[in-house]
């Protein structure tokens, strides 16, 4: 009998997901051989470009006259501008990188290889989270919406430290997840336009859920502190006595294990075995 597989009629405007595994072994070969210093600075763009989406949802979040769903859901939308500029524009994340293990479980590259990208792009993405913290301080943007948007700096950032190290863990692998499926659908795209589509509902979704995201949070945790040490977030001043170094490598370290969790493997080890396995038959 027949593989399922078998009988799909491939489409000439979308890659099919057996190409899609293929096209992800591609990509991740090349981000294992790039050189060190354009994977860093691709990383720092990436920090950068996700901060960017941090906090256009932050101003959005900042109007108290929004209700909780339409807050979320609007949240969500705006945020997606950090993703789509990573997919369109090319930049190395590390939560989108847990796709690779899709080309080292093929042996197109090593398992070393693979965790020196993550360690480099890691540190990148925070190094480009951090350069932009500095730049919005510089541009005074907490005291739009009459120091709403700073108060919503320090909200948010101590909402995500107040979780458990368990809560954020699971919520990180849940985002991963949603994050990682983005990626992967934009791998069957031919355009800009199909990547971009793909990438804006599974990214509304882990925000308007509240799910962690590593990269994500290096931007809003700092942002967040800057915020409270220039007089922002009174109305949170007893929660935010959590916000300092110790409680953001809290809930960063949480976040990052999460996400390669939900990454790696709900996502790249499940499409590997099922489509790697299709194509050696």
């Amino acid at each position: 009998m027949s593989d399922l597989h078998d009988i799909v009629i491939p489409d000439p405007n979308c890659l099919s997901a057996a190409s899609q595994e293929a096209k992800a072994e591609a990509v991740g070969l090349g981000k294992a051989t790039n050189s060190l210093s354009r994977v860093l600075v691709l990383a720092l763009m990436a920090g950068m470009q996700i901060g960017m989406g941090a906090l256009f949802m932050t101003v959005v979040k900042s109007d108290a006259a929004l209700s909780f769903g339409a807050a979320q859901l609007l949240c969500g939308l705006s945020f997606g501008l950090g993703l789509i500029c990573v997919i369109v524009a090319g930049s190395e994340l590390f939560t989108g990188n847990s796709l690779m293990v899709i080309g080292a479980m093929s042996k197109k590259f090593s398992w070393g290889s693979l965790a020196k990208n993550w360690v480099i792009v890691w540190l990148g993405n925070l190094v480009g989270s951090l350069v932009l913290v500095a730049i919005i301080y510089a541009c005074g943007t907490w005291s739009m919406n009459g120091g709403a948007v700073g108060d919503t700096m320090v909200a948010v950032a101590t909402s995500k430290i107040n979780l458990s190290w368990g809560t954020i863990f699971f919520r990180g692998i849940m985002c991963n997840i949603l994050v990682c499926l983005a990626v992967w659908m934009g791998f069957a795209g031919k355009s800009v336009i199909d990547k971009i589509f793909t990438s804006v509902f599974p990214v509304m979704a882990f925000v308007a859920c509240g799910f962690e995201h590593c990269v994500a949070n290096m931007f809003f945790l700092p942002m967040g502190l800057v915020a409270y040490n220039n007089g922002f977030g009174a109305s949170v001043a007893a929660a935010a006595d959590v916000l300092n170094l110790s409680g953001i490598v809290y809930n960063i370290s949480a976040a990052t294990l999460g996400n390669i969790v939900g990454g790696a493997v709900f996502v790249g080890l499940v499409y590997w075995f099922v489509y790697r396995k299709k194509a050696e038959k």
